[in-house]
């Protein structure tokens, strides 16, 4: 047999989760490189580079402001439609935002992946990190939006990094399953921003949980954004 012929079958190994988790936390600093690199990529020849993080929300925000809150007369639970929306979308934009760069990751960083050893979990884990970034600077802008809507922060703000970890660990999650899935089948890579669409209008962001009907609600809830996103615009 030619050496060109040869094959190289990896198979998983016999580790426990905890030797898992500790192999994982030994290769942090190649998570952090890895995260850096997405944002440093993305932005690098943009003409405002990362100021589009805030542009696209506020612009989709006052996109729904106008449609939404002021010719449809959709109620915002109490808030100001604009921050309602704001809020929403900022943390909508954390979920699939990194959850897109998650599952087209692994494909990406084949060649990575074929020249050296490291946990595999640590690309699609270095995407959605990267999408943290850009939550984190969307983040910023929502404190003075609420001060010019009269709003005034409360010690329910101390929740907003658990909220932002859990959607973090369901990105991540839901993003290497795909990741894997996109390597086997490459069709996931044109079906994920139609489903991200239609799920985006199936999440309270262009509305509030309370205009879902009492009969359908228990299973409005199976979506795991809809409570994630209902209280974080509330906080």
């Amino acid at each position: 047999m030619q050496a060109s012929d040869r094959k190289i079958i990896i198979r998983p190994g016999n580790q426990s989760l905890v030797q898992a988790v500790r192999e994982f936390w030994d290769y942090r600093d190649l998570l952090y490189i890895l995260a850096a690199r997405e944002v440093s990529v993305r932005y690098k020849q943009t003409a405002i580079g990362i100021a589009w993080v805030v542009l696209q929300p506020l612009m989709t925000t006052l996109i729904f402001t106008l449609i939404f809150g002021r010719f449809a007369k959709i109620p915002s639970d109490g808030i100001p439609y604009t921050v309602f929306a704001y809020s929403a979308l900022v943390l909508w934009g954390l979920f699939s935002q990194g959850l897109t760069r998650a599952g087209e990751s692994i494909i990406a960083d084949e060649r990575l992946i074929t020249k050296v050893y490291f946990p595999r979990l640590v690309i699609p884990f270095a995407a959605v990190g990267s999408a943290w970034i850009d939550f984190a600077v969307s983040l910023f802008i929502l404190l003075p939006l609420t001060y010019i809507y009269g709003l005034r922060p409360t010690a329910s703000l101390l929740l907003i990094p658990v909220v932002m970890v859990v959607v973090m660990i369901l990105a991540a999650g839901m993003g290497t399953l795909l990741a894997s899935l996109n390597v086997r089948y490459r069709d996931f890579r044109y079906v994920t921003p139609f489903l991200i669409q239609i799920w985006l209008y199936a999440s309270p962001i262009v509305y509030p949980v309370i205009i879902v009907l009492d009969s359908v609600r228990m299973w409005y809830y199976l979506n795991p954004m809809a409570g994630l996103i209902s209280h974080f615009a509330l906080l």
